[in-house]
């Protein structure tokens, strides 16, 4: 008997990333660890056998709809390759989620229309943890039932249960982009700066503020000295999770972007007076009746009677510029913070740190990475340009502030 083929709808955000994909705009962001030793490439595929019947819907390809794409789960198992390119540089319909490793660094890639950074770190997580116990604890990492599912209901599509049709949200419409020549083909360059948790809460603390918003807030300053002379608004993208704000739990899509801006041409803006506006604007923006907005505007394109009607091979064509047109044109980066791994105590001794990789866009040049471990902060550029002294200036500010960083990069 003929075994049921098993697909997915796609939520709105995923939609909209589907039809997107470039070489220049991948959609497809990475998570890695570092381990104390290097990988060991049998035990892994054990992991991955586990993780893809965990996981089911992690384990799918993208397929063309007469409308829209949809995914299908795969017959075939996780992709696992070693490293040997760039990162972020390259998505496979067949293969949106892939392991990679390297010497001691795992890391997933995973394209955005299959989940958001905070569905990703949850899988993650669960496979490092999964590895680690395996390894150091074969007894215990393999007692957990290997057909254990995760429920249905966190595969849900949010966007639509709490869609509301309300008044439109009022966003810049034209940014300041970062004047800089793009990298060659297939090239993302990445600085990373390990920085002690520690001394960033106490300077985050001097200015009442948390250690995201005091990063951010260090990011503003260093574009708005570098770019004075600006005529329009330097616009930061900051992806929010909702799934904290409606309490609810998915491993899909559920973030809007939010987008704090300052306009450089009012004249200097000291660390505190850009603290002060972060802290406002934070406080307005991050409610639920707020986020209906947003949710409103993500749903817009895809709700479209005109537009769903549409044949996808001519939704193909023009989505880049619907994207373009309702997102990127509005940002001039963008900076996304996981927030902390909380990875269990028995396994925490094993790992040496994090990294978190946003995906490249060409019309969002640079872009900024969070995570953190209970030791450190990991902040991650990923610079599609040949130019990189915003990476610089960001960690000399901060070195100025007492706060070194050990920094790391891709390239000499």
């Amino acid at each position: 008997m003929k075994k049921q083929k098993i697909w997915y709808k796609l939520d709105a955000f995923a939609k909209t990333y589907s039809s997107i994909i470039s070489e220049g705009r991948t959609t497809c962001f990475r998570l890695s660890v570092l381990l104390y030793e290097n990988i060991d490439i049998e035990l892994l595929e054990k992991v991955a056998f586990y993780m893809q019947e965990k996981y089911p819907f992690y384990n799918s390809e993208l397929k063309k709809g007469i409308f829209w794409n949809y995914l299908q789960h795969k017959r075939t198992p996780f992709n696992i390759v070693k490293e040997s390119t760039y990162p972020c540089t390259e998505i496979k319909r067949k293969n949106p989620l892939r392991i990679i490793y390297y010497k001691n660094k795992l890391s997933i890639e995973i394209a955005h229309f299959l989940t958001d950074g905070s569905g990703a770190m949850e899988f993650f997580k669960d496979m490092t943890e999964k590895y680690i116990e395996m390894k150091y604890f074969p007894e215990e990492g393999c007692k957990e039932n290997i057909n254990k599912k995760v429920k249905k209901v966190e595969y849900s599509d949010l966007y639509t249960k709490y869609m509301k049709k309300v008044n439109k949200e009022k966003t810049v419409k034209k940014a300041f982009h970062l004047p800089l020549r793009i990298l060659a083909k297939g090239q993302y360059h990445v600085t990373t700066g390990e920085i002690s948790l520690e001394e960033l809460k106490k300077e985050s603390k001097k200015y009442e503020t948390t250690i995201g918003k005091y990063l951010l807030a260090v990011y503003f300053k260093v574009l708005l000295e570098k770019y004075s002379y600006s005529r329009k608004e330097i616009v930061i993208g900051v992806p929010v999770d909702l799934r904290r704000i409606f309490g609810e739990e998915t491993y899909r899509n559920f973030f809007v972007n939010i987008t704090p801006s300052i306009d450089s041409s009012l004249g200097n803006y000291t660390l505190e007076e850009i603290i002060e506006y972060l802290d406002g604007y934070f406080k307005i923006k991050i409610t639920k009746k707020e986020f209906y907005k947003s949710i409103y505007k993500a749903m817009n394109p895809v709700r479209n009677v005109i537009i769903k009607g549409v044949p996808y091979l001519i939704k193909r064509i023009f989505f880049p510029f619907i994207f373009d047109y309702y997102g990127e044109r509005g940002y001039t980066t963008g900076f996304s913070n996981l927030g902390i791994l909380k990875m269990s105590e028995k396994c925490s001794g094993y790992v040496k740190g994090y990294r978190f990789l946003p995906p490249p866009s060409k019309r969002c040049k640079v872009k900024i990475g969070v995570i953190s471990d209970f030791k450190n902060v990991y902040v991650s550029f990923g610079n599609l340009t040949t130019d990189y002294q915003i990476e610089r200036d960001f960690f000399v500010y901060l070195r100025k502030k007492r706060i070194k960083s050990k920094i790391i990069t891709n390239f000499s």
